[in-house]
């Protein structure tokens, strides 16, 4: 269902949909939906066409940018009046004079001769919501009025169509491409100053035009002009409301509720079409190009120029196969799988050009079937055939471990198509210890099974120093040496030190011990601090070097 609001009696639609096999890509299809003329409202592609919505309340002339998606394509200074303000530039007073807008409250007014001046010009120009498209037609108008203080009247004021944005670096008369492409009649002055006179006409466009152009387009000694006596201004200057650019063929449908294949999707592209159209589907996104392969109902709404916008499509599906051929498996030397679909269809493709409903596989690889169902919808599936030999693994050789830690024992086998059992009936791929003992791991695939077995031993490798805290030296066999105990430790040195700091005593030997002699002569009694340094292995190839210090007590 289409529906769309805006001014005129009659609306028509375009959109370029496309479809394609999400499992199986045969190819693009591209449907060019047929124009149709439908009983709703027409769609401007105008953005902003009564000029309402503003950016700003202006205050100033040359403020045209204040008016949304407007501006000055030239160095003129097109003027937004508004009723917002108070002063020279409102509705319906302004400096210009007195004139209600044609709708809402706001208009723009064009300084569009002005022969005292040389060529001087203002243009109001916007993007359109959507790209013309060639060989179409276009039906445009907008409306003028007079301003009171001007001292001309003129009969040229039109549209131009452009693909680019015109940009011009003075205020004079744009140079355009050819002809105007709506105008004014020729030799018909525009000199009303109470009533809007509609401008309008057909466009046949090129192809790609995106901007629209008002203004004065002649030079000076081609327009027509009237004079009149009472005047305050000097030029031609005119109100301009109201701007329609209407499609005469379709600009966007979504089509006529449809039944697809489910493998197959929908593509809705507007993007080439309708670039600014505003549109909103119904899942909340706004993208312009969409495609869909849900069966559901689909909606498109929002604004297209000045029209609000609708139209929505159901699309169902025919049923789905889903995965008709067996999962994937594995085959054993000299064996044969035969591969069977769960369904039945109304033909067969497989890899090979074979059509029988069947296959009969001898060894490993990839095998697919395209079907064609009773509806005429095409599926494909796969089935993955992998070769595979009995269980071939090493747990590795009896090994040893520091006490207290962890190993992993992994024979390096995947899960796939293999069951595990290990000695503690755990049915993992690897299994982590940490005791010492015998480890055994039977793996069993349908091609054979296997076992293989493990010794591990553990070990405290932990490293340790222990000092006593005092010693007695008097050569009774106890006690008489300080010596530090240590454990898994390497590149030892102890170092040991007077109250004064004076080393007393030096060693690299960890089992050498100080007798509490100093240069040949007994020490005093007293405490004594002792350094020792070493390296503690982190692991097989790295170690890092430790310092311990402590005090003892020499005891004569």
């Amino acid at each position: 269902m289409l529906l769309t609001m805006s001014l005129t009696k009659y609306t028509f639609v375009r959109t370029r949909i496309m479809m394609h096999s999400s499992r199986n890509i045969t190819g693009v299809i591209a449907l060019l939906l047929l124009a149709s003329i439908k009983p709703a409202f027409a769609q401007n592609l105008v953005r902003n066409c009564q000029l309402e919505e503003t950016l700003g309340c202006p205050s100033s002339n040359g403020q045209l940018s204040y008016c949304k998606y407007w501006y000055e394509p030239g160095d003129g200074t097109s003027d937004f009046f508004h009723s917002c303000n108070t002063g020279n530039y409102s509705v319906p007073f302004n400096n210009f004079g007195f004139q209600n807008a044609r709708s809402g409250e706001a208009y723009v007014n064009l300084i569009s001769y002005y022969p005292r001046n040389g060529q001087y010009r203002e243009y109001m120009q916007t993007k359109l919501a959507c790209t013309m498209q060639a060989g179409k037609a276009y039906y445009v108008s907008f409306y003028v009025s007079l301003a009171d203080k001007s001292r001309y009247a003129i009969d040229a004021i039109g549209a131009y169509f452009s693909t680019t944005k015109i940009e011009q670096n003075d205020d004079n008369l744009i140079d355009i491409v050819g002809d105007v492409h709506i105008s004014n009649t020729a030799g018909q002055v525009i000199k009303d100053m109470v009533n809007w006179k509609i401008i309008q006409g057909t466009y046949i466009a090129q192809g790609g035009e995106k901007y629209i152009t008002i203004g004065n387009f002649l030079a000076n000694d081609e327009v027509v002009s009237d004079e009149f006596t009472s005047w305050e201004k000097e030029l031609a200057s005119y109100y301009i409301d109201d701007i329609s650019v209407f499609p005469v063929e379709p600009i966007i449908e979504l089509g006529n509720d449809t039944t697809i294949c489910p493998n197959d999707s929908i593509l809705f592209d507007f993007s080439d079409v309708c670039a600014y159209a505003g549109l909103i589907w119904e899942d909340g996104s706004d993208d312009l190009l969409r495609w869909v392969s849900e069966a559901k109902t689909y909606s498109l709404s929002g604004t297209i120029g000045c029209t609000q916008f609708y139209d929505d499509i159901t699309i169902s599906h025919s049923p789905d196969p889903g995965h008709f051929l067996p999962a994937d498996t594995v085959i054993c030397p000299n064996k044969i799988i035969d591969i069977i679909p769960n369904d039945n269809f109304s033909s067969y493709a497989w890899q090979d050009g074979s059509d029988q409903p069947s296959y009969s596989a001898t060894s490993e690889g990839l095998y697919w079937l395209d079907v064609v169902n009773t509806y005429g919808c095409s599926f494909s599936d796969t089935v993955l055939i992998s070769g595979l030999t009995e269980p071939n693994f090493r747990l590795g050789n009896d090994t040893l471990f520091c006490l207290g830690e962890e190993t992993t024992l992994d024979p390096g086998i995947d899960s796939a198509f293999h069951h595990f059992l290990w000695s503690d009936n755990s049915t993992g791929t690897i299994l982590t210890v940490s005791d010492s003992g015998e480890y055994w791991l039977q793996v069993i695939n349908p091609c054979g099974e296997m076992t293989d077995n493990i010794f591990i031993h553990t070990y405290n490798c932990k490293p340790a120093i222990a000092a006593p805290n005092a010693f007695t030296p008097n050569g009774d066999g106890k006690n008489d040496e300080f010596t530090l105990k240590a454990e898994n430790i390497s590149n030892f040195k102890m170092y040991i030190y007077d109250r004064w700091g004076t080393m007393v005593f030096e060693t690299s030997d960890i089992s050498r011990g100080w007798d509490g002699s100093h240069l040949g002569s007994t020490a005093p009694t007293g405490t004594y601090v002792w350094l020792a340094v070493y390296d503690i292995r982190l692991d097989d190839h790295s170690y890092q070097t430790k310092k311990i210090k402590g005090t003892v007590v020499l005891i004569h």
